[in-house]
């Protein structure tokens, strides 16, 4: 019951985001054939252009530090448009919509968040400061290295929102100019910045003007112009949820759902459901010997049969009740953990409205009549006196019973296999090679803006120590994300390169080196770069016949894994390869010339042939050290210091998080099985008590009798393997395309499923048969 509950609550929330916005069946967000995302100025621009457009809204997310009456607040920013109360239809709980984003200094926070620092006056007008005097904040800022921003208003909490947790204030899209501003220039660099939306007038029909805006698009936005974009998709708010396809708000996806996997719910969620009602109808009838006797004195003491089939209806529906209500409890202590495997928001006490109550009390009603109907029905049947002269010989056919234990191990058994391949597809994955190191390596980008002699006494401190080996520093890494370019081959290739720069203690520390050099200094590839641009491996300069791109090779290197795998399958990357023996600040190389100073550091710290306790405190050591060495320079407290291994981990943690679900659903199918193998057997073995006495009075040995009883398990056992093997066959490719990852059916993990579900099946019979066998004679035949 607690499973149903969470699993009701998950497809409840999952179908129910965003339903509170009125006009979403003509809101559209704007994409193409790559990604959901556009630059904010399109929005500006198609509005111009197109009547059909009512309106439009951006939103992009970023990190941020406030400081507020100097107490320091780190929250996510939804940067948006200045009509983005009235776009959408998001509560706004003090403030007026029109007025409380229309200044760029303005900004609302969530009641949350003005809950925490202002817990005992109101937030409205209080300043939060945005950075400090040594921060770079763009050319826009009067030399200024701080914002200050006013709190105009207060929005509920993001709930049942695309909107990721975490997103607690909200400020107007004119602020890019000060931190991104590649997002802000009117060239729109970064073409994908936002989630861009757009508002269709009533009446009209936006979605048959992609054409024209193709068009319209290739006249002044590069990526259209160089053709790297030939596609424009529009689609409706109201299945974002769902559709949703590299929908970023810049830090994190927006939360996103798969209809395979709501589907997936809806039919596991009826499967446990009737398998539950099947099963209780099994346990019931399986003592209807026990319970026989006290149906028949009162019916007796004068009980009608409807009188006794009324009381026994009322039995199922308050054993029902007391199911759901010791089940809503344990769902609520299990509600954590049900949020961090699904990646869901859950709120049970919230859900539970005057609505959801009556829905309960119906289903209580309505499952407690369906498990208690063929039991009341055959109790009230007996009739009296056969039970008082001790005649009473009845069998309740249930062959259905041996085609639903049959079904129930059929189910148990896919699960399973389907688990065990999911879970060996995703160790595959994550132990591929990557083309560079990711253990003992840990990374901080709070030493951006450091200064030469800063980057100096921050790697000599850090190498004091003896659990550090080396100390580097670059602008991004292949697996948090690097600066990108985006050009034309001759032949019309669209190659978007993705730029690896750092020092010779990066690399060394990534353990990437090039399998060919032709010069010290300049510019390295790597194979797919050489590919993509239709040269050989032994080519010393690309050069394009527009011009744009016309650089020597200094280096030719490995390719590497962008990421993850799966999008380094689908895509493979391109790098540019820009390695200095040192960042000077005096220097006019590429990388500080065009994205100044470096922004991240790595360390390398001892860890090999380490235990794994020793190895971790180890690591927290050198994390520790990191962090001391940043406030010390800084004088502010240090972010966030992580490992590589861990941002590896994290790109697949919603495949393993899906392997979770699965996982979940998997016990419970084995524990619905054993029940219901369970209830069989226990009417099963009620019934022939008197002939298990007969034999062991007879002589007949107890390991006879067990085996004897089990041989009924054994058979449906072997059936439901001759269904479950070509149905997991069946069903891989649907489980591969819900989860997004490639599954080969495999003979072991079908064969390990087979050996748990028979040896589960087995033992629980087993058990059940030799408490029967060895129970004294005596008890079962002294009425006869």
């Amino acid at each position: 019951m607690a499973f149903l509950l969470l699993l009701g609550d998950l497809i409840y929330r999952q179908t129910t985001v965003e339903n509170y916005q009125t006009r979403a069946d003509r809101t559209f967000v704007v994409g193409n054939e790559m990604c959901m995302m556009s630059n904010f100025r399109v929005g500006e621009r198609l509005k111009e252009r197109f009547p059909e457009v009512e309106d439009w809204c951006s939103m992009a997310g970023y990190g941020m530090t406030f400081s507020i009456n100097g107490q320091k607040a780190e929250t996510k920013v939804l940067v948006t448009g200045k009509n983005f109360f009235t776009f959408f239809d998001y509560r706004l709980l003090t403030g007026d919509r029109r007025k409380v984003l229309s200044a760029p200094n303005q900004i609302v926070v969530s009641k949350s968040f003005a809950q925490r620092y202002w817990p005992d006056e109101s937030p409205i007008g209080k300043e939060m400061v945005l950075g400090d005097d040594e921060m770079e904040l763009g050319d826009a800022n009067d030399g200024k290295g701080h914002i200050t921003y006013t709190v105009s208003g207060i929005m509920d909490d993001f709930d049942r929102s695309i909107i990721p947790d975490g997103y607690e204030c909200v400020f107007n899209v004119e602020n890019l100019r000060h931190f991104h501003y590649s997002a802000w220039s009117e060239q729109m660099n970064n073409a994908s910045c936002c989630v861009l939306f757009l508002m269709q007038r009533e009446g009209c029909d936006l979605r048959s003007k992609t054409g024209d805006m193709i068009n319209y698009l290739k006249s002044f936005f590069w990526i259209y112009q160089m053709e790297a974009a030939k596609e424009l998709t529009l689609t409706p708010f109201s299945t974002i949820y769902y559709d949703a396809m590299e929908c970023s708000l810049g830090q994190e996806d927006i939360n996103h759902g798969s209809r395979e996997m709501a589907h997936l719910y809806v039919v596991v969620a009826l499967l446990v459901l009737v398998f539950a009602i099947f099963n209780y109808v099994n346990l019931s009838v399986s003592l209807t010997t026990e319970r026989s006797k006290e149906m028949a004195t009162r019916r007796l003491l004068g009980l009608s049969r409807l009188q006794v089939f009324g009381k026994l209806m009322g039995e199922s529906i308050l054993f029902t009740a007391i199911a759901f209500v010791v089940g809503y409890v344990i769902a609520l202590v299990l509600q954590d953990k049900a949020m961090e495997m699904a990646n869901c928001p859950l709120d049970l006490l919230k859900d539970t409205g005057f609505g959801t109550i009556v829905a309960f009390v119906a289903g209580v009603i309505l499952v407690g009549s369906l498990a208690g109907f063929v039991p009341a029905t055959i109790l009230s049947g007996y009739q009296p006196i056969d039970i008082v002269r001790g005649t009473f010989r009845r069998r309740v056919r249930q062959r259905w019973s041996h085609v639903l234990m049959v079904i129930q191990t059929v189910f148990a058994i896919v699960m399973l296999t389907v688990t065990l391949l999911l879970g060996s597809s995703i160790r595959e994955l994550m132990n591929r090679p990557l083309g560079y190191d990711i253990e003992n390596i840990l990374m901080t980008w709070d030493v951006a803006g450091f200064s030469e002699s800063q980057r100096q006494a921050f790697r000599s401190k850090l190498l004091a120590l003896p659990e550090v080996e080396a100390v580097g520093f670059g602008y991004g890494t292949p697996l948090e994300g690097m600066e990108n370019q985006t050009v034309s081959a001759d032949d019309g290739t669209v190659v978007s390169m993705r730029l690896l720069m750092g020092d010779s203690c990066f690399f060394n520390i990534l353990n990437i080196h090039p399998d060919r050099i032709y010069a010290d200094n300049g510019m390295g590839v790597n194979h797919q770069l050489l590919r993509q641009f239709g040269k050989k491996d032994d080519e010393r300069k690309i050069v394009t016949a527009d011009g744009k791109v016309n650089f020597e090779i200094a280096a030719v290197y490995p390719d590497m894994v962008y990421q993850n795998v799966m999008r380094e399958e689908e895509h493979p990357t391109p790098f540019i390869i820009i390695r200095e023996n040192e960042f000077r600040d005096s220097t006019d190389s590429y990388a500080s010339k065009r994205y100044g100073k470096p922004r991240l550091a790595l360390v390398k710290y001892h860890g090999e042939r380490q235990r794994v306790g020793a190895s971790a405190g180890m690591r927290q050591k050198v994390e520790d050290a990191i962090k001391r060495q940043i406030s010390a320079i800084t004088g502010q407290e240090a972010g966030d210091v992580h490992s590589l291994a861990q941002s590896h981990e994290d790109w697949y943690k919603d495949y393993k998080r899906f392997l979770s679900v699965l996982m979940v659903f998997t016990a419970v199918a084995l524990l619905i099985a054993v029940l219901g193998l369970m209830a069989m057997n226990s009417y099963f073995i009620s019934q022939r008590r008197r002939e298990i006495a007969i034999r062991r009075v007879f002589g007949a040995e107890i390991s006879s009798i067990t085996l004897r009883l089990l041989l009924t398990v054994v058979v449906q056992s072997l059936l439901a393997m001759v269904i479950a093997i070509p149905l997991s066959y069946w069903l891989a490719p649907m489980v591969s395309s819900i989860s997004g990852l490639t599954i080969r059916m495999g003979f072991l993990p079908l064969l390990l499923s087979l050996v748990i579900v028979l040896a589960v099946n087995l033992l629980t019979a087993a058990l059940q048969s030799w408490r029967a066998a060895t129970e004294n004679p005596i008890n079962n035949i002294k009425t006869e």
